[in-house]
C-alpha cells in the first residue's frame, strides 16, 4: 500500500508507537547506565573490565591492526546515516517501499539519537589503561556502535528474511556487531560495560521499531511481505 492511501489517524499511531519505543529503549539505558554508576567502578572499571580489556590489547598483524581499526566505519553516524539516507532515497523513489525506507531511517537515526543524551546525562570517563586509538568522541557510555549494530543490522536481517526467505544476513549482523564490539575494546575506547549497555539498548531499539511497524502494516498492508514471499512460507500461508 502507498503512503498517500494512509490516514492521518494511522500515521498518528504509527508515531506514538515509535515514541513509545524510543522512550523504553532510553529507559533500560539510563536504568542500566546507574545501576554501574552506582558501584565504585564507574570511572576506574571494575576488576573484570581492566582485566578484560588487558587482554583483547594484544599485539596483532598489520593488516589485520589496519582491518580492526576501521570496522567501527561500519557503525557510525560518519558512514551509516549517509548510506541510509541514500538507500532510503532509492527505496522510495526507485522500488516504491516508502514505509521500509522510512523504517530504515527512523531505526538509524533514532539509533544515533540515543547515544549522545545518555553520554551527557552520565558521563563516564573512557579507559585509560592504554592508548585510545581509532573513531572516539566524548564520554564513554553507551557504546553507540553497539546500539546501531544491534539496531539498524537486525532489521535488514529481518527485512530481508521477510522478503526473502534468507537467514544468511542474520550472520553477518552478528558478525558486525561482535567485530564492532572487538574492536572498542581493542582499541581500548570502552569499558565492557559500555558494551553490554549499547547492546541491551540497541536490542530494545529493534523490538520496539519492529513491532511498531509490523503493528502499522497490519492496518494498512504488508509492504515488506509482498516484495516476494518464500515459496515455503507462501504454502504454509495458503
Amino acid at each position: 500500500m502507498e503512503d498517500a492511501a494512509l490516514t492521518p489517524s494511522d500515521r498518528r499511531r504509527l508515531v506514538r508507537d515509535l515514541v513509545v519505543a524510543y522512550l523504553l529503549a532510553w529507559a533500560v539505558g539510563i536504568a542500566y547506565g546507574f545501576i554501574v554508576r552506582s558501584s565504585s567502578t564507574w570511572d576506574t572499571g571494575a576488576a573484570w573490565e581492566r582485566s578484560t580489556l588487558e587482554w583483547f590489547h594484544m599485539k596483532l598483524p598489520g593488516w589485520l591492526d589496519a582491518i580492526v581499526l576501521a570496522m567501527p566505519l561500519t557503525g557510525t553516524n560518519l558512514t551509516i546515516l549517509p548510506a541510509a539516507i541514500a538507500i532510503g532515497w532509492w527505496l522510495w523513489k526507485r522500488k516504491h517501499m516508502g514505509l521500509i525506507a522510512v523504517q530504515i531511517l527512523v531505526v538509524a537515526v533514532g539509533s544515533l539519537s540515543l547515544n549522545p543524551t545518555m553520554k551527557y546525562l552520565l558521563g563516564r570517563d573512557r579507559p585509560d589503561l592504554f592508548p585510545r586509538r581509532g573513531i572516539y568522541n566524548w564520554a564513554s557510555y553507551p557504546s553507540g556502535h553497539a546500539i546501531l549494530t544491534i539496531a539498524l543490522y537486525f532489521t535488514v536481517a529481518m527485512m530481508l528474511y521477510r522478503a526473502r526467505g534468507w537467514r544468511w544476513p542474520f550472520l553477518v549482523a552478528a558478525f558486525v556487531f561482535l567485530a564492532n564490539s572487538f574492536s572498542r575494546l581493542y582499541l581500548a575506547v570502552h569499558w565492557p560495560t559500555d558494551l553490554v549497555g549499547g547492546m541491551l539498548i540497541g536490542i530494545a531499539w529493534f523490538v520496539g521499531t519492529w513491532r511498531a511497524f509490523s503493528r502499522h502494516r497490519e492496518r494498512v498492508g504488508d509492504e515488506i511481505g509482498a516484495v516476494s514471499t518464500p515459496p515455503d512460507l507462501a504454502v504454509a500461508q495458503n
